[in-house]
């Protein structure tokens, strides 16, 4: 899709979000491709985007405040400081993206794709991360309080300072994960299983999971 048709019809879709429906178009790029797109700080709230091709592109400091995303391919795509907050984005793809400082605060990631990504300093509270792939992201610093990341797959993550007091880890999988003195799993829902290769004895007694709170260390 040519920028100037994207940006022209990203203008008909702001008038549509002030006038509240009345003037303007509202967004739709379901099925469509924008491959490489460069908007930084572009106005998507409430886009229907599913199933969009976006990979490689520029949408730093955008607003997918509401949108839905399902099943969108943003690959490799800048995504740092981006509002996804209450969007759906079930079974997106975000392999390789970097999304760094986004806010994703109750967001629907079901079954999305998020592997080798970079999530540095994320707002995930409340999301909803149901079977994600995780495997090799770098959440350092994220929060995750009251996420629900049942039958999550965070296998090599980098998790030193996550925050997931009361999140639901039930059938996720940790093997290998990077954690340290500030990773918190205070209140976690979880089997004691999932945390059987993690390196416990790097987190303060306070952080331990609820089912972990019989171990003593010298």
């Amino acid at each position: 899709m040519a920028e100037l048709l994207l940006s022209q019809r990203l203008e008909s879709h702001a008038k549509w979000l002030q006038s509240l429906g009345v003037t303007g178009v509202r967004l739709d790029l379901s099925k469509q491709g924008a491959i490489g797109a460069q908007l930084p700080g572009a106005l998507l709230v409430g886009a229907r985007l599913q199933g969009a091709d976006l990979r490689q592109s520029d949408f730093s400091c955008a607003n997918f405040s509401g949108a839905d995303l399902r099943e969108t391919d943003l690959r490799f795509a800048e995504l740092e400081r981006a509002d996804f907050s209450v969007a759906i984005l079930k079974g997106t793809q975000f392999r390789g993206a970097n999304l760094d400082g986004a806010n994703l605060h109750h967001a629907q990631l079901w079954f999305a794709d998020l592997r080798y990504a970079s999530l540095v300093e994320v707002n995930l509270t409340g999301a909803e991360l149901m079977g994600a792939q995780l495997q090799g992201v770098d959440l350092t610093g994220t929060k995750l309080c009251g996420a629900d990341l049942g039958g999550a797959d965070l296998r090599s993550a980098n998790l030193c300072g996550t925050d997931f007091r009361n999140a639901n880890l039930r059938g996720a999988s940790l093997s290998g994960v990077i954690v340290d003195h500030d990773t918190n799993f205070g209140g976690v829902k979880a089997e004691r299983k999932v945390f059987r290769s993690v390196d416990v004895d790097a987190l303060r007694r306070a952080f331990l999971p609820p089912c972990l709170h019989e171990i003593r260390r010298s």
